[in-house]
Parts: structure tokens; sequence; C-alpha cells
């Protein structure tokens, strides 16, 4: 009979991944403009943290 920590699905970040993409896109977007924009890299750093606590809890 399986455990029970083994029959729980580990989820793909789908939050973390979203706001990296998002903070990635934005960010790509100001520096053509040579503006350092704070809210896209806040979003890319949330976002490669929650990977990052994602992946840790393995």
């Amino acid at each position: 009979m399986e455990s029970e920590g083994s029959s729980k699905k580990r989820i793909f970040p789908t939050i973390p991944v979203i706001l990296l993409v998002t903070g990635l896109l934005w960010f790509i977007g100001e520096l053509l403009k040579i503006d350092v924009p704070w809210i896209p890299v806040i979003l890319i750093i949330l976002g490669i943290a929650g990977i990052i606590e994602f992946y840790k809890g393995k």
C-alpha cells in the first residue's frame, strides 16, 4: 500500500511562473525606454522566489 505522502501530486508553481513571465516582459519593454522600473523587478524577484520555494520543499 502506498504511503500518504507519495500519493499526493506535485503541482506546477503556476502563480510564480506567471509573475516571472509578466515581470520579464514588462522589464524588457521598459528597458527600451532606458528607464529602470521597480514593479517588474519586484515581480521577477517574487516569481523566482516562489519557484525556489516550490522546489526547495521537495
